[in-house]
Parts: structure tokens; C-alpha cells; sequence
């Protein structure tokens, strides 16, 4: 179909969010890298990050970027009823909210 990708070019959010979801726990450089490459996957297909109205978002940074992708995929995996899934994914972004806090103490700036 014309306008449509091919099933085998879509993303799938466990593809996409792999990266984030092998980074090693407690290394900070490792989920550094993977946030940045989860960004640069969903910038390079193409994906629009809009704010709660649904306006264009600008400023978002890499972690609001992944953040905001891992809280869709909940949302998909809690109305298929995985609720365990669901949970698990709570966990990463608890990691990248406590990563955010310690960046910002040491006085990271925003990608």
C-alpha cells in the first residue's frame, strides 16, 4: 500500500526500548548510551513527541523521549492485560528518573 511502511520496516517498542532495557544496573554510562540511542532510533523513523495537548513538543529531552515511549508501551501492555509487563517497565523508568537526578547534580545539560 502507498503511504503505509512495510510490516517488516515497523518499530516495535520491545525492539526499540532494547537498548535501554539491557543497559547494565547501576551503570550510568551504559544507560547514558542506550537512552541516547533509543532518542536517535525514534528520531530517526520519523516519530513526533507531542505535549499533552498534542502540539508538537520541543525541548523534550533524550530521557522525556524514552520516558514518554516506555509510558505508551505500558499503556498497550496494561490494555492486552500484561499487567506483569506493565510493572516491570515501572522499574526502568524509576532507573531513568533516579539517572535524571543524579545528571542533574552533577550538572549534566539536556541533550
Amino acid at each position: 500500500m502507498a503511504g503505509y511502511p512495510d510490516p517488516a520496516d515497523r518499530l516495535s517498542f520491545p525492539d526499540i526500548l532494547d537498548p535501554v532495557l539491557d543497559a547494565p544496573a547501576d551503570d550510568d554510562d551504559a544507560l547514558d548510551e542506550a537512552i541516547n540511542a533509543v532518542a536517535e532510533a525514534l528520531a530517526d523513523s520519523g516519530t513526533l513527541i507531542v505535549d499533552a495537548l498534542g502540539r508538537a513538543a520541543y525541548g523534550v529531552t533524550d530521557e522525556e523521549a524514552v520516558l514518554g515511549l516506555i509510558d505508551t508501551y505500558i499503556r498497550v501492555l496494561l490494555h492486552l492485560g500484561e499487567v506483569e509487563e506493565a510493572a516491570e517497565l515501572g522499574d526502568v523508568i524509576e532507573r531513568i528518573h533516579r539517572f535524571q537526578t543524579r545528571r542533574k547534580r552533577r550538572g549534566s545539560h539536556t541533550a
